[in-house]
């Protein structure tokens, strides 16, 4: 140590620059004393009995904040595993009413040109019938007017008796075509002309005996006009020459 005296205040200046570290400790400025943070205690896992590191956090906690859209769901009141199937099957439900509605449609688009095709031919089928009908008819005229022209009429007879003959002889060659005539309605005004002929040939036969007058009396429909001209109307154009021979047996 020096002998030479100190000055207090010297002393406290020093002091008072160099603060010692027991004095910021001291309880004497009214400070708590500091002591190092010791680390905490690791905690064994339930589950796996293995300790946790102090930083990590719950996996819980750690799940829960990185996904988000898991909370969404579970306050929407549904879960993952649960939603999935519903929309699965509403998928399967809607694409099977598609390929259904589609089936249908196709199915009635079929069915609708089978009947379009049904109906044409049909038709076609039906113009040919009635062509071919048509044509048959033309021509059974035309064998009638054939056979008619290899007879005798009966205005060319020299007597009653040979008149009632020849009358007979064209009632012969018509009613061939009669049985060959497929509509109703013709076939009774044929029949009815013919039955009006058969009686005039009986009254020519009694003409020739008695010398008795005779006269035709053509058949007539429910207007009172002559059946011939329905005839007419109702049979081929071929059959007109033949009709307007047999409607005037007495010419």
């Amino acid at each position: 140590m020096s002998d030479t005296p100190r000055d207090p205040d010297q002393d406290d200046d020093a002091t008072t620059r160099l603060p010692r570290s027991d004095r910021a400790a001291s309880p004497v400025d009214g400070s708590a004393a500091t002591t190092p943070t010791s680390p905490a205690p690791a905690t064994a896992s339930p589950s796996t009995g293995s300790a946790a590191k102090p930083g990590d956090q719950p996996a819980a906690a750690t799940g829960s904040a990185a996904r988000p859209g898991w909370r969404r769901m579970v306050s929407l009141g549904g879960t993952p595993a649960a939603g999935e199937p519903k929309q699965r099957r509403r998928r399967q439900w809607f694409v099977a009413g598609i390929s259904i509605g589609a089936a249908v449609i196709v199915i009635a688009l079929c069915a609708g040109a089978l009947a379009v095709v049904d109906a044409v031919s049909d038709v076609r089928d039906t113009a040919s019938d009635a062509r071919e009908a048509r044509e048959l008819r033309d021509r059974n005229c035309l064998e009638l007017e054939q056979r008619l022209n290899r007879l005798n009429p009966p205005g060319a007879a020299a007597n009653p008796a040979g008149r009632a003959v020849a009358v007979r002889d064209e009632n012969s060659a018509v009613r061939i075509y009669v049985g060959e005539i497929s509509d109703t309605r013709a076939q009774d005004g044929w029949r009815q002309l013919l039955d009006a002929r058969a009686v005039y040939a009986d009254a020519l036969d009694r003409q020739a005996k008695s010398r008795t007058p005779a006269f035709y009396v053509p058949p007539k429909n429910g207007d009172n006009k002559p059946v011939a001209d329905d005839l007419v109307e109702w049979s081929p154009a071929a059959c007109a020459g033949p009709l307007r021979r047999l409607a005037a047996p007495d010419l």
